[in-house]
């Protein structure tokens, strides 16, 4: 492109090429700087008496109050085309492991009689937390300098990742509970069985993503393990304490606490990528 800076501000291109630097321009202050000073350079060569230490006075005036271009909105198939960038980037053994572990879960429930729910409630959360966990960072995410290094902002693709890993895994969850309801898995039918695990599943996926931002995605998937674990073992660790199978009872529910524990836990996560690498994260480079 510099080498067409000095034809652009002599008008010798063509109708085309000189759009074309226009749209350059309109986006790259230091070339229209470079156009300014080589337009300075051709009023200079034709005035008689040329200002000398001046010009520069003058070129940087020019570029000064030329200011930044006006804000451009983004196409609307921007967003269509994000998804479709990071979709490339989602390592197919996670949507696959994702359905298997969900195909051996509705075949769980089914042979559980009236206790799909229960079974949903275990296996849908800790599939999304796991997948969460593995989608950002450096040492789990193939692009993560290339992504680091490009003008879009780091929550906005967060905010994309979350869209397609959570939205795969809730699809999945969906499907695993509507082929229960039409088996007869639970009593309460297809509402009692979303019911039983929607709420667990955001707020365990949103914890996992807020560590996996903060510290990093083994930590993650290790904490969201920790819990599930808890949770399995919860009849016979609390048995004695009524307290303790209350608590477990009200987090691992779908209520109004957990759905807005969860949306702030995400805002943190979105939060802390915006601010580029929080403290106890890896660094953006891969260690030598």
């Amino acid at each position: 492109m510099n080498d067409r800076l000095l034809e652009y501000a002599t008008g010798a291109l063509d109708p085309t090429e000189h759009a074309e630097v226009d749209t350059h321009l309109a986006e790259c202050a230091q070339c229209r700087a470079d156009v300014a000073a080589w337009r300075v350079l051709g009023d200079t060569s034709r005035d008689p008496d040329p200002p000398g230490p001046d010009m520069v006075h003058r070129v940087l005036l020019r570029s000064a109050l030329s200011g930044p271009p006006p804000p451009t909105r983004r196409p609307a198939w921007f967003s269509l085309a994000l998804l479709r960038a990071e979709a490339r980037l989602v390592r197919p053994a996670v949507p696959i492991a994702s359905a298997l572990v969900m195909a051996l879960g509705v075949v769980v429930a089914a042979t559980a009689a009236g206790s799909g729910g229960q079974v949903l409630a275990l296996v849908a959360p800790v599939v999304a937390a796991l997948g969460i966990a593995g989608m950002y960072g450096p040492r789990r995410d193939p692009a993560f300098e290339v992504v680091a290094a490009t003008p879009t902002a780091p929550a906005l693709i967060l905010l994309t990742r979350i869209a397609l890993v959570f939205g795969y895994d809730l699809v999945l969850a969906l499907a695993a509970s509507g082929v229960l309801a039409a088996l007869g898995g639970d009593a309460g039918g297809l509402f009692a069985l979303v019911d039983a695990w929607l709420g667990p599943m955001a707020l365990l996926s949103a914890l996992s993503l807020v560590l996996a931002v903060w510290i990093g995605a083994d930590a993650a998937a290790g904490v969201a393990v920790v819990l599930w674990s808890l949770r399995v073992l919860a009849g016979g660790l609390f048995q004695d304490a009524g307290w303790a199978l209350d608590a477990v009872g009200l987090v691992w529910s779908t209520n109004a606490g957990t759905v807005l524990a969860a949306a702030a836990l995400t805002a943190l996560a979105v939060f802390l990528a915006g601010r580029g690498e929080p403290i106890r994260r890896h660094r953006a480079t891969h260690p030598t």
